[in-house]
């Protein structure tokens, strides 16, 4: 990841920090780094301490439940409606997730001492980690249940619109191979169900790149899981 300087106005791009007064804005603008984070980048290792925390503005992470050296499947993923870093807040020193970078972008560090100092001075910072913190663990429980019960077609529409909104962006990079990891399947089942969103002229998907080209159309065939954790991010995050 590359450091860089940033304005307090690109703090607004990360919908927790956008919430925050403008004195909160500018206590973390002195404490915070905006590094460019790259696809495959681990912020986080399971089992280990976590030392810093992570505010995607155009970057998304997947939170990775690793069942061993060879799988791993995809338990939430973290666009700019939230952070990388919740069991600080809640006091645990420790991750039980892997958080790797998925697309590429910018996102802000800050030490894991500056983000409980920020916390403990702002009470919107608190109510908003409060509410994240609840999203996460209502998307988490969505997800597991998606993952055991809907067709892969369904997951992957799914997913694909989630990693748009992430990154307000309909264009992004996926490979199927990751693609395939983050759902747990094998890569010629995400094969098949690319390829037939891509006859439907849902998608279009090549080098390494995903272009949805007809969202309403998506939307139709994912499950009514995105939906579901659509209207809960707006219940609690607005």
């Amino acid at each position: 990841m590359n450091q860089g300087s940033y304005p307090q106005s690109l703090a607004a791009q990360n919908l927790i920090l956008a919430k925050l007064p403008r004195a909160d804005v500018e206590e973390f603008v002195k404490r915070a780094e905006l590094v460019s984070c790259t696809t495959g980048h681990v912020l986080q290792q399971q089992g280990a301490p976590i030392s810093s925390v992570y505010f995607p503005a155009s970057a998304m992470v997947s939170l990775l439940t690793v069942l061993s050296e060879e799988l791993s499947i995809e338990s939430m993923t973290v666009g700019y409606e939230g952070f990388v870093g919740l069991p600080v807040f809640h006091g645990v020193k420790t991750s039980q997730t892997r958080a790797v970078c998925q697309i590429k972008g910018d996102i802000f560090r800050l030490s894991a001492s500056d983000f409980l100092t920020l916390a403990e001075l702002s009470p919107t910072l608190r109510e908003m980690l409060h509410r994240y913190s609840q999203f996460t663990q209502d998307a988490m429980a969505q997800s597991a249940a998606c993952n055991s019960i809907h067709l892969i077609e369904q997951r992957c529409a799914r997913w694909l619109l989630l990693s748009a909104d992430a990154v307000r962006d309909d264009h992004f990079s996926l490979t199927q191979e990751f693609f395939a990891q983050m759902l747990a399947v094998r890569r010629s089942g995400v094969t098949t169900a690319m390829g037939g969103l891509e006859r439907k002229n849902l998608i279009d998907g090549r080098y390494g790149e995903i272009k949805i080209l007809d969202r309403e159309g998506l939307e139709t065939i994912a499950c009514q899981c995105y939906d579901t954790v659509k209207k809960r991010l707006n219940t609690l995050m607005a």
